[in-house]
């Protein structure tokens, strides 16, 4: 019976689909506030228990500070050519670990530092390649006569010389322990930080994290807390917290995946994963209609009750819902 001719309106038919678009629904703005609560809580609750800790970032003054004797040992090894930067030598910014955490910054500092470093360098400099290798190893033998057994760290960790005995070594190390002692007071006063962020001002952390990863306290704590490479790793530009949540993919593919562990690999693999996610999903027919199976869309939407289509800015639409034909029913 058509409008206007003193009838009633009729509620339409409705589809037995409960798809939104079979049938009119309302907008249920209330929701949303409360689905921005619940998505919050489960936000906060994932950050409290598998989230990355917010605790302050090292600092190579902080590292220096607590654990000066793992300082010496780290400048003693880049010396020598054993530490683990050595590893990283084609890394952008790097060279030798000896030029670029020891001798360019004692270079750089060295009007302030006083006639005895100046006196050191030259010594050092003048020396042959092999000779500067032979003062360097025979420090680092030296250090671990006064190197516990056990740092606390576990078998993997490495323990720090105490430093307080640092001065009754003795041996043939040429300038080596003047070097080093000076590079820890640069290192404590905050300068080498500084120094190695200015040489890679787009990279302001690369050099420093990775002589952060060259002193043992970043390495014992990775132990003591299960986050060596061969596990799920740290983020280096935090203290010694566990990664990012967004980072247990790359982590998985780094530590399950065979060729993980290598540049080319992990760039590939992670790759094919990001495409599956971006296409593939969204065109497996099975995994792309479950939001509508679990019928999701019920958190944001009503229907009608009944009466509620009466309403003139409610009665239904005569060019149908959601781009649809028009419902059985409608505009009569």
């Amino acid at each position: 019976m058509a409008h206007g001719q003193g009838s009633q309106h009729v509620i339409p038919v409705v589809p037995a689909d409960d798809h939104p678009s079979a049938r009119p629904v309302r907008h249920a703005f209330y929701k949303y506030p409360l689905l921005a609560v619940a998505a919050l809580v489960v936000a906060v609750l994932l950050a409290a228990f598998v989230g990355s800790p917010n605790w302050p970032r090292e600092t190579v003054a902080g590292a220096s500070t607590r654990d000066p004797g793992g300082a010496i040992l780290a400048f003693t090894q880049e010396l020598a050519g054993t530490s683990a930067s050595t590893m990283n030598e084609s890394e952008r910014g790097m060279a030798k670990p000896a030029d670029v955490f020891v001798l360019n910054p004692l270079r750089e500092a060295a009007p302030l530092l006083g006639a005895d470093i100046q006196s050191a360098l030259k010594t050092y400099d003048a020396a042959g390649a092999d000779q500067r290798q032979a003062w360097a190893a025979a420090y680092e033998k030296a250090l671990g006569t006064i190197t516990p057994e056990s740092s606390g760290a576990g078998d993997m960790g490495t323990a720090s010389p105490d430093y307080s005995r640092t001065s009754s070594l003795t041996g043939d190390f040429g300038p080596v322990p003047t070097l080093v002692q000076a590079d820890l007071k640069l290192a404590q006063s905050g300068f080498l930080e500084q120094y190695l962020q200015g040489v890679e001002p787009g990279h302001l952390f690369h050099l420093v994290n990775i002589w952060l990863y060259d002193h043992p306290r970043m390495l014992n704590a990775a132990v003591d807390q299960g986050l060596t490479d061969d596990q799920w790793g740290m983020v280096k530009e935090r203290g010694f917290g566990v990664g990012s949540w967004y980072l247990i993919l790359p982590a998985v593919v780094h530590v399950k995946l065979p060729n993980g562990a290598t540049g080319g690999g992990f760039v590939l693999d992670n790759l094919l994963i990001a495409a599956f996610l971006l296409f593939a999903v969204p065109l497996l027919p099975g995994l792309r209609d479950l939001p509508r199976r679990l019928r999701l869309y019920r958190l944001i939407y009503r229907y009608p009750v009944r009466g509620e289509l009466d309403e003139p800015e409610n009665m239904p639409r005569a060019e149908g819902y959601h781009g649809r034909a028009p419902m059985p029913g409608a505009g009569i």
